[in-house]
C-alpha cells in the first residue's frame, strides 16, 4: 500500500471517529430488509407508492461543472391477495427527452423492477420478472435518501468490476432461516453486450443463463449482516466463455447493537471475479477485484458525518491499473422528506496520475 493510500485511510477513520465522539441523537440507522414483502402482505393497505428525487451539482477537475437532475425514481406496489404482491420501479435519469435527438444530455428511462412475488409459506418468497439481482448489499443503500454520500463506491458502479444495482429478468427464491440467515437463489438471462454482467430483457445476448446465490447471516444478532454472493454464466455471443463474480460483505450497525445513537455504521464489501478471454491483453482472461469500506455516524439529530475508502482493478493484466477513491461528506436532514449532502472525493491511479478529484452537492426529496 502506498503511503498516500495509508494517509487517506487514516483520514477516513479519524474523520468519522472524531465526529462520533461529539454527542448523541435519537435517530438510528435502519438496515434494508429484503424480506419486507412479508410485512406488506400482512398489512391491510392495498396499494403502496413511494419514490425519491435527486438534484445535484458536480465540480470535477478538468471537466465542466454542471447541475444535474440526476434521478427521479417511483415505486408502486399492489397487494393482490394474502399470498401475492406485485411491484414495479421506474427510474428517470438525467432529465430524459423522448425525441431521438439528445444533444446536450444523455437521459434514460429504466424499468429497474417489475416483479410478481408469491409467498407459499411464511418464510419463503418466490419472485418472477425484473428485479435487482441479489448480489452483495450495496443496492440496499444506493437510493439518494439511503446513500450517505453523493457518489457510490466505484467498485460497485463505474469501476468496471460489477454494478451494485444490477437489474435483470428471471426468477428467484428468498428463504429465511429464523434466527440465523436468509438465502437467495436465482436464475436470470445471459447477455453478451455487457461482458461480465447479465442485463438482457428479451432478445440478444446468448443462450446461456446466469445462476447465482447469496447468503446473509442477518438474523442471529440485530445490527449485524455478514454474508457472501456468487453469480456465473456465459458472457459472449458464441456462448463459450464464462463470467463469474464472488463477493463477501459485512454491515455492522453498532448504534443498534450498543443503543448509542452516535456509534458508527460500517458497510464494506469485497468483489472478485473473471471473464474468460476478455482481457485488454489478447488471449488472456480478465480478472477483476475491488473493495470499499464506509463509516457513518450521527453526531446531531440533523447531521451525519461520512467517510469511504475504496480500491479496485478492472483488469489485472494491465500494468499500473489499480485505482483508489477516498470520500468524506456530510448529510444534513433539513426537514421531513428532505436531505442535503456534500462530498469531496480524491481519486488516485497507479502510474500516470489524472486530475479527477471532485466536489459534489445533492438535494434529495423522498416520500
Amino acid at each position: 500500500m502506498k503511503p498516500t493510500h495509508l494517509l487517506r485511510m487514516t483520514i477516513v477513520f479519524i474523520f468519522v471517529a472524531s465526529g462520533a465522539s461529539l454527542y448523541a441523537n435519537n435517530a438510528q440507522a435502519q438496515a434494508f430488509d429484503v424480506s419486507q414483502i412479508k410485512e406488506m402482505l400482512r398489512k391491510d393497505n392495498k396499494i403502496t407508492w413511494h419514490g425519491y428525487y435527486e438534484f445535484e451539482y458536480w465540480d470535477s477537475e478538468n471537466k465542466n461543472s454542471t447541475f444535474d437532475a440526476h434521478k427521479i425514481t417511483t415505486w408502486m406496489g399492489v397487494q393482490l391477495n394474502k399470498k401475492a404482491y406485485f411491484s414495479a420501479e421506474i427510474e428517470y435519469e438525467h432529465a430524459p427527452k423522448i425525441p431521438e435527438e439528445r444533444a446536450g444530455g444523455s437521459g434514460e428511462i429504466n424499468l429497474d423492477s417489475a416483479q410478481l412475488r408469491l409467498m407459499p409459506f411464511d418464510d419463503t418468497v418466490a419472485y418472477f420478472g425484473v428485479f435487482y439481482v441479489p448480489f452483495g448489499i450495496e443496492y440496499y443503500s444506493y437510493p439518494g435518501h439511503k446513500n450517505k454520500l453523493v457518489s457510490r463506491p466505484k467498485v460497485m458502479k463505474s469501476g468496471g468490476v460489477i454494478p451494485g444495482t444490477w437489474s435483470d429478468v428471471g426468477f428467484g427464491v428468498n428463504q429465511v432461516i429464523p434466527n440465523v440467515a436468509q438465502v437467495d437463489v436465482f436464475l436470470i438471462n445471459g447477455d453478451a453486450r455487457n461482458g461480465g454482467v447479465s442485463r438482457d430483457s428479451s432478445q440478444g445476448g446468448n443462450n446461456s443463463k446466469t445462476f447465482g446465490a447469496r447468503v446473509m447471516f442477518d438474523q442471529f444478532l440485530e445490527g449485524v449482516n455478514i454474508g457472501a454472493s456468487y453469480a456465473a454464466g456465459k458472457w459472449d455471443k458464441e456462448n463459450e466463455n464464462k463470467s463469474a463474480r464472488f463477493s463477501a460483505h459485512l454491515r455492522i450497525d453498532s448504534d443498534i447493537i450498543t443503543q448509542i445513537s452516535y456509534a458508527p455504521v460500517l458497510i464494506s464489501e469485497y468483489v472478485s471475479g473473471s471473464d474468460e478471454m476478455d482481457s485488454s491483453v489478447a488471449g488472456k482472461d480478465k480478472n477483476v477485484s475491488g473493495y470499499y469500506a464506509q463509516l457513518s455516524s450521527s453526531v446531531h439529530p440533523k447531521l451525519e458525518v461520512v467517510a469511504r475508502y475504496g480500491e479496485y482493478n478492472n483488469d489485472d493484466e494491465k500494468t499500473d491499473n489499480t485505482q483508489t477513491e477516498t470520500s468524506v461528506g456530510l448529510v444534513w436532514h433539513m426537514m421531513e422528506g428532505v436531505q442535503a449532502k456534500v462530498e469531496y472525493q480524491w481519486n488516485e491511479e497507479e502510474g500516470v496520475e489524472k486530475d479527477n478529484n471532485q466536489t459534489a452537492f445533492q438535494l434529495v426529496a423522498f416520500w
